[in-house]
């Protein structure tokens, strides 16, 4: 049975981060779903257009092997103050599945205290913003249950980690031959 991940969008959300993690994992095989707020096209920071798979009502009480969230600094303050992602993200670490966060996401986690004393890292223009995590200079960092990177040019790094910690490396080895990322 493959492997169920979610990646959640709101506008403002940096491209090329939400797209490589969902090429990415779909080329693993695993079953990607693209999260709206709501079911309407959702804007990136450049006006990228996606309609997503579902909306977050649809899917909160479901089970995921990881939940993604991409940067992009309008997006991620909206996932912040949006009380049913946090639930979810809580949720998800409680019940021991991972949580992956790029760029500017990774201060999610910080301010909800979902990575207090884990290791990770964010977009350098965002390390002001974490409080209660150690820093890393790392391009992506796992710790634990998390796996953060820092922007839109690692974001082929992170995603190829993200295969990894769901499918082991022979299938990030597997999908990176296609693909020829700097890993």
């Amino acid at each position: 049975m493959s492997k169920k991940a979610a990646i959640i969008l709101a506008p403002g959300y940096e491209e090329l981060e939400a797209v490589a993690v969902v090429d990415i994992l779909r080329r693993a095989g695993i079953d990607i779903k693209i999260v709206g707020l709501d079911k309407s096209p959702v804007p990136s920071a450049r006006d990228v257009k996606i309609v997503p798979d579902v909306a977050l009502d649809e899917i909160k009480d479901q089970k995921f092997d990881i939940i993604v969230l991409p940067g992009g600094l309008d997006s991620t303050e909206t996932l912040a103050k949006d009380e049913r992602v946090v639930a979810m993200l809580k949720n998800q670490l409680d019940e021991g599945r991972m949580v992956g966060a790029i760029c500017a996401a990774p201060t999610v986690l910080d301010r909800h205290g979902l990575s207090e004393g884990k290791q990770i890292t964010c977009h350098p223009v965002c390390r002001q913003a974490v409080k209660h995590s150690s820093l890393s200079d790392d391009r992506v960092v796992a710790d634990g249950l998390l796996v953060t990177s820092q922007a839109p040019g690692t974001a082929l790094e992170f995603a190829l980690k993200l295969v990894e910690r769901l499918e082991g490396t022979e299938k990030m080895n597997e999908v990176n031959k296609g693909v020829l990322a700097k890993i």
